[in-house]
């Protein structure tokens, strides 16, 4: 359910600060005098700063670079040079020479900690902050004695400034000695590396390298020449022999280009044209068997055999071309092969020389850079102190008045209350989101999705000898009435020109003030000159009869069971215009009781007698009988107690008599606080309800202002009568 309604936020906010007040002013006070308390009891933190200089680059005072040079070298490593000088300024071996130099370990709080302790309290309470746009660092320090604050703030610059310069010293002193051990081993190096670069040469026979790849790269391009023309050669050798076979294959054998080159077979393929021509007349005179014709016949024969020996004889030399040449082909590529190997053999040899000739080369250059850096750092490691690039630019003093920077009293108990009063206000509203119940009919419609039909605000009588159910009856001019009149109105128009003759009042739950809704309506209904009948069809937890202090002996059970007579279980109650059936004994069985066709046809009857018949029910959720009755009634009228119905428990029962195809008219919100509810509807009931009183000039008691409704737990038990 939302928490506010967007057309009314600034009203719904105040309604929730206004409802949540106490637990906003509970959270407020506890978060105040917490805060208070806890800074109250902290002790005075007093500052103390000394000002260094950490330069971006030391001043060098040789011409040449330095071993071990202090400061960043250049602007893109500047930030983590900085970064790495205020972690250092902070770090364990630093902060333990300024305990041991200040005896730190003697006076308290350090007494009684270990020194693992002592480094890290220490880090605690020291602060590292560069000054923007500059080389100065402050060194603070924050401690609850000001003249230690200050002895430890001066400490840390001076170790610190110590330790950056000894880094430096410590650092050429051990390179120095580094350096005069790699110029032994460098020197023999260098000796060894010539003499393996002379032996090689000796060992593969080489006296340049340049005529010998020379030579070897000659042959290879004549043998690749050579090769080229012998695989054009084979291909064609390959082309024609395997055209041939395909011909032959095809019985194609004469379009052979070769064959049809061939002068001995194109002489035997005209010879045997003239055979076939004197076959051909031949046949026109003799016969098959004839002894001419079978002469002839086998000259045809012999001569087509003599073109097939010709035709196998030119594929028989194609075969052997392309054998030939193929051979041819392989021979080349086996040269050429060997004759690359040769080439990169050749290539590997010169590679592993050049290889060892740099080698050689830079084991003499690094001998000679070795040597130059090793005076170098002798040079270095005499440089004084002015070469450190981290200066004391400020001693941190104490004042004659030390002021304390923490804690800032004040200030934290206005943030303490501003806190609590933030925090009490986020509770208010989680609370409200929690909560899920029916607040208003904006909740109530936004949840049901059928019409609102109006309101009933809580009440309660000065005079506890009147009932709350009468209470229309008992005030007929008060603004609680007006509501239900309201109500009346909604119901009226809401049936669209259908006449509502047989309604059915319920809720989704129990002790939801569904019966008062019943009476009190039937009461306005008659005060608008409408013969009303109550029913009280209720057959579990009946409650009409208390109301109107009557027996419940006889009633509705006794007319569906036909006991008795219509007129004998009407009571004709102290309202005008209003009879009530009262539900009569409870049966075992209520649902089973009101679904039975005796209940259909006692509403038709009774809807004939008078002009409204209202019947209170259970509630939907716990029980089916007002599913039952909802088909047998022209609408329902669903009632939600504020505050305790929830918008589950409301959509479910507005589904369950949806299922049914039940006429819901409405919703109407009962025991709904005015006051709490925003200035909206207080407005408009304290004011309407105020003329009110003024017209009655007090000849009856009124609503009080600050009402409460009484609880129903108590009415709603079992009446033993």
């Amino acid at each position: 359910m939302a928490l506010l309604d967007r057309g009314n936020v600034v009203s719904d906010l105040g309604r929730i600060l206004l409802k949540r007040r106490w637990t906003i002013a509970a959270f407020f006070l506890v978060v105040t005098v917490v805060v208070t308390i806890a800074t109250l009891l902290q002790a005075d933190i007093y500052s103390a700063t000394a000002v260094i200089q950490i330069e971006s680059e030391a001043p060098n005072i040789v011409g040449f670079k330095e071993v071990i040079a202090l400061g960043a070298q250049n602007y893109w490593a500047s930030k983590e040079y900085y970064e790495t000088q205020f972690r250092i300024i902070r770090s364990r071996p630093v902060l333990e020479k300024v305990i041991d130099r200040l005896d730190l370990d003697q006076q308290p709080p350090f007494v009684g900690m270990d020194a693992d302790r002592h480094a890290r309290y220490l880090a605690n309470i020291v602060r590292v902050a560069p000054v923007k746009s500059s080389q100065l660092v402050n060194l603070t320090v924050e401690f609850t004695d000001m003249k230690t604050a200050v002895d430890i703030a001066n400490a840390l610059a001076s170790v610190y400034q110590y330790e950056n310069f000894r880094r430096k010293s410590d650092a050429a002193q051990k390179a120095l000695v580094w350096l005069r051990e790699e110029q032994l081993t460098r020197t023999e190096r260098v000796r060894e590396k010539e003499t393996e670069l002379h032996d090689f040469l000796v060992e593969h026979d080489i006296v340049s390298f340049e005529e010998r790849q020379d030579i070897v790269a000659e042959r290879v391009r004549d043998l690749s020449d050579a090769l080229t023309q012998a695989q054009r050669k084979r291909i064609t050798s390959q082309v024609r022999y395997q055209k041939a076979i395909q011909f032959r294959k095809q019985d194609k054998s004469l379009a052979i280009p070769e064959v049809i080159e061939n002068k001995l077979i194109q002489d035997l393929k005209a010879e045997l044209v003239m055979m076939q021509k004197e076959i051909s007349k031949a046949g026109a005179k003799w016969k098959p068997d004839h002894p001419g014709y079978k002469k002839l016949a086998q000259q045809e024969t012999e001569l087509k055999k003599r073109i097939d020996e010709e035709v196998g004889n030119i594929i028989l030399s194609l075969q052997a071309t392309y054998s030939i040449d193929l051979a041819r082909e392989k021979k080349l590529n086996t040269e050429l092969d060997g004759a690359k190997k040769e080439a990169l053999a050749l290539s590997g040899l010169e590679i592993q020389f050049r290889a060892m000739q740099r080698e050689a080369s830079s084991e003499g250059l690094l001998f000679d850079e070795i040597q130059k850096r090793q005076k170098e750092t002798e040079i270095t490691r005499s440089l004084p102190d002015i070469s450190n690039n981290v200066r004391l630019i400020e001693e941190a003093r104490e004042p004659e008045r030390p002021v304390p920077v923490r804690p800032r009293r004040k200030v934290n108990v206005l943030l303490g209350a501003l806190l609590g009063l933030m925090g009490g206000v986020g509770l208010a509203f989680v609370l409200e989101f929690l909560d899920t119940t029916i607040k208003s009919g904006e909740d109530l419609e936004r949840t049901v999705e059928v019409p609102f039909l109006g309101i009933i605000p809580s009440f309660a009588t000065d005079d506890e000898t009147v009932p709350d159910e009468l209470f229309s009856h008992r005030f007929p001019k008060s603004s609680i009435t007006e509501s239900v009149r309201s109500i009346r109105t909604n119901i009226t128009f809401s049936s669209a020109g259908k006449e509502l003759k047989r309604l059915l009042v319920t809720s989704a739950g129990p002790q939801e003030g569904k019966s008062t809704a019943v009476i009190n309506l039937g009461i306005i209904f008659a005060q608008g000159g409408k013969r009303v009948l109550i029913v009280d069809s209720d057959l579990r937890r009946p409650r009409l009869h208390r109301a109107f202090k009557v027996s419940r002996k006889r009633g509705l059970t006794n007319l569906i069971m036909g006991e008795a007579a219509i007129e004998d279980v009407i009571v004709h109650t102290e309202v005008p215009g209003v009879d009530l059936i009262p539900c009569g004994p409870i049966p075992p069985n209520p649902s089973e009781l009101l679904g039975t066709p005796r209940m259909l046809e006692l509403g038709l009857e009774l809807a004939e007698s008078y002009d409204l018949v209202l019947f209170d029910s259970p509630p939907v959720v716990a029980v089916t009988d007002a599913v039952v009755m909802s088909k047998i009634v022209d609408g329902v009228v669903l009632i939600a107690k504020a505050g305790k119905t929830t918008s589950e428990i409301i959509s479910k029962a507005a589904r369950q008599l949806g299922d049914v195809s039940a006429s819901i008219l409405g919703t109407v919100l009962n025991d709904f606080n005015i006051r709490s509810a925003g200035y909206r509807y207080y407005y408009y009931y304290y004011h309407y309800r105020s003329r009110e009183e003024d017209e009655v000039n007090g000849e009856e008691k009124v609503v009080r202002k600050r009402v409460r409704r009484r609880r129903e737990n108590t009415s709603e038990t079992e009446d033993p009568t």
